[in-house]
Order: structure tokens, then C-alpha cells, then sequence
């Protein structure tokens, strides 16, 4: 299989995102973040371009500004605007140029001059991953794109990869970030010279000018080839089910995924035998409210009730319409050692240890992310149940989270 980390992340993420991505060839329709984050990237690569003539300041923003992905309204003469993309309105594209030029001015100020040597800009790199050297169509090959490799002034090479996003990573989250463990694999093959004490690798988060570095070793090389092969096996035997997170935001195949898919229906597309399905939607929700009322208002009477037969001293107590008995349970426990010692010549014990999924999903927060994989693999499933799970966010919260 030919992959790269861009497919394998997106599996990660939600497989049916890779579906329609590396098997249907489904172009995915840009976002305003993906147009920003790469028009940064592209000035970026430019300036660097120009090593070592680098331009001044202004140089730098007047390219920045002579090229800005402009909007719809864009008139002859003008910058062209990016295939199949217009800014949401003025306000919203005039928010993200202002956030470009303050990202690049801070970034120019940090940066330069440089003390750096630039080694190459977006280096390509094929890496072949033989999982069974052996047996023939046991190799798969790995492929990506390097934002930048910098030279350092003690010798050391620097991979650099540019982050527009709205957080900046822990130095934990950096140290274990499958990207850059897949980069490192990727020069290795490409420059076998380098060695991997020799090599730094580095998230730089444009929007708030850190840059957090990390180192890998060999080691860490396995183990990434280990993961990229497990997720592939993944792959070929997914069913490429949709997985529903915050990314979503930021997805573009939102109008056809089934999850989101009917957010963006209208009209008859929403009718099922002449019914409206948002209104009935919407019915259910003003049901459930009074339901919460009523079920609440209950709650307090019984408290009331029960107060009442308690100072009384009664037993039962008593209305028009029905009456309150008092009832005693008692929450019990045994002693294991002494249950066992019953149950296991009767061949009963191993019945009473099924795994508390609640307590499990606990016990994994807590425990190191190796043994959070391996758990992982163990998992089977038994069966599969579908339900329908109600949110009552409402449509204009989300379409204010979307944008």
C-alpha cells in the first residue's frame, strides 16, 4: 500500500474521512482554515526562497499582501481567489489577513536574520516499510512532504513543520506526535547519513511564535513502523464507519458525511410519508423539557413526602389518588476470598468476573498510552447495538461552532 501521513491521520481521526478521501477520490472541498494555513505556508516557502537575498519586512508582507487568496468580489486586476472557495463575508476575510500579517511580522521579527542554514524547502520522501521480508506484497510505502530542513550552527539538521492552528501541543503531545516520527523515518531513508542524535524535530505554531522541539531514537523509529503497519492493517479491514469529534468543524465532506449530512438538507429532503422530521425532531426535545420539568417538580414532592413521614414516624402515608410505602433495601457485599472458595469447585467463579466496562474506561485515563494500546487490540466486539442518542444543542449553536 502507498500511504502517507496526511491518510494515515486522517483514518486516525475518522475512517470514513479516508474513504472518501484516498478510495472514492472525493476532492474535499477548503475550508477557510485550510486556505489560510496554507497561503502562510506558501508565503513561508517563498521567502525562504530567497535565501540568502532574504527581503526586508515589507518585502514580505507585500508579497503577503499581492497574493492573499481574495474573496469572491474580487474584480479584474485583482488577486484571483482559490478554486471553490469565498470568504463567509468582508468582516471574516478582513479578520483572517490581519491575523496572517501580525503572524508573519512576529515570525519575521523572532526569525531574522537567520541562524540557520536552509537546507531544502517541502522535501518529498518516499519510505518503504517491508512488514514481511519474506513473503511477497508485504511492503508498503510511506510518503510525505517536510516543510522545511534547516542546517544549525553545530552541525545539527532541524526539521521544521508550520502549525496555523488555534493550540499549541504540550511537550509531551510533541515528544509522541506520530508526524514527526513518520518525518524522522522519512529523511532517514532519504539521507541515510543522518544520524538520529544528529536530528531535531520541531512544531513551530505560527499563531502564538513557539516553536517546541523533540529528538527520537531508534527505537522510537520501530515503534512508528510498528504503528504505521498496525494502522494499515486497520485499513484494509475497516468498514470506514464515521467518527464524530470537534474536528468536524473543520471537515469539508460535512454535506455528505451521515453524520452531518442532513444538517445541511432542506425542504422535502427533510420529509418521511409527508412528515417533517425536523419538526417531529424538535417535539421530541419540547417533550423532553417538560418530561425534566415534571420528573424534577416529582422529585420534589417525594422529598417533601418523605420528610414529612419521617418526623411522623409513619409507614405509609396517604393521598386521594394512591399512597407512599416505605421500603428498606440494603447494598451489599461479599468476601471474595470466602466466594471463591464456594464457587470455583462448582465451576462458577470465572461467570462472576465479566469486565465492569464503566471501571475499565476509568483504569484506561489512568495508565501510560503503551498499555492503553495494547488494551486496545484486545478489544473485541461482541455485538453491535445502534441507538439513537438525543443532543439538544440547538441548530444556530451550531452552525455558530461551525463557523
Amino acid at each position: 500500500m502507498r500511504i502517507s501521513y496526511s491518510s494515515l491521520e486522517n483514518f486516525k481521526n475518522c475512517p470514513l474521512k479516508y474513504k472518501y478521501s484516498e478510495i472514492d477520490k472525493i476532492k474535499e472541498p477548503k475550508t477557510k482554515e485550510a486556505i489560510f494555513g496554507n497561503y502562510i505556508h506558501r508565503v513561508l516557502k517563498w521567502f525562504y526562497q530567497q535565501d540568502p537575498h532574504f527581503p526586508p519586512l515589507e518585502g514580505l508582507l507585500e508579497y503577503y499582501y499581492n497574493h492573499w487568496p481574495a474573496s469572491a468580489k474580487a474584480t479584474a486586476g485583482e488577486p484571483k481567489k482559490e478554486e471553490g472557495f469565498s470568504w463567509q463575508n468582508e468582516q471574516e476575510e478582513k479578520d483572517y489577513f490581519q491575523e496572517g500579517m501580525r503572524i508573519l511580522e512576529e515570525y519575521y521579527k523572532k526569525n531574522f536574520p537567520p541562524k540557520s542554514m536552509i537546507m531544502d524547502l517541502e522535501t518529498r520522501f518516499e519510505a518503504v516499510i517491508d512488514e514481511t521480508p519474506d513473503e511477497p506484497g508485504g511492503k508498503h510505502i510511506l510518503t510525505g512532504v517536510i516543510d522545511r530542513i534547516d542546517k544549525l550552527a553545530d552541525g545539527t539538521m532541524e526539521i521544521i513543520d508550520y502549525k496555523t492552528g488555534k493550540r499549541v501541543l504540550s511537550q509531551n503531545d510533541v515528544d509522541t506526535n506520530l508526524q514527526l516520527s513518520i518525518y524522522a523515518l522519512g529523511l532517514q531513508r532519504k539521507w541515510p547519513k543522518i544520524k538520529l542524535e544528529d536530528l531535531r524535530l520541531s512544531l513551530y505554531f505560527l499563531k502564538f511564535g513557539e516553536k517546541i522541539e523533540t529528538q527520537k531514537t531508534q527505537e522510537d523509529i520501530d515503534n512508528t513502523q510498528k504503528k504505521i503497519i498496525d494502522l494499515i492493517h486497520q485499513i484494509q479491514n475497516s468498514t470506514f464507519e464515521p467518527k464524530s469529534s470537534p474536528l468536524c468543524n473543520w471537515c469539508g465532506y460535512r454535506p455528505l458525511c451521515p453524520v452531518w449530512r442532513h444538517f445541511y438538507e432542506n425542504g422535502s429532503e427533510k420529509e418521511f410519508n409527508g412528515i417533517n422530521i425536523e419538526e417531529k425532531i424538535d417535539e421530541y426535545f419540547k417533550l423532553r423539557e417538560d418530561k425534566d420539568k415534571i420528573e424534577g417538580k416529582l422529585k420534589e414532592l417525594k422529598n417533601l413526602i418523605e420528610v414529612y413521614s419521617h418526623q411522623k414516624g409513619l409507614k405509609r402515608v396517604f393521598g386521594n389518588n394512591g399512597y407512599f410505602n416505605q421500603e428498606v433495601t440494603n447494598k451489599v457485599s461479599f468476601d471474595k476470598n470466602q466466594l471463591k472458595a464456594v464457587l470455583e469447585p462448582l465451576g462458577k467463579w470465572e461467570e462472576i468476573l465479566a469486565i465492569d466496562a464503566k471501571k475499565l474506561q476509568k483504569i484506561l485515563k489512568e495508565i501510560p498510552p503503551e498499555a492503553r494500546e495494547k488494551i486496545e487490540k484486545a478489544k473485541k466486539v461482541e455485538k453491535e447495538y445502534k441507538y439513537l442518542e438525543a443532543n439538544n444543542t440547538t441548530k444556530k449553536e451550531l452552525k455558530e461552532e461551525l463557523h
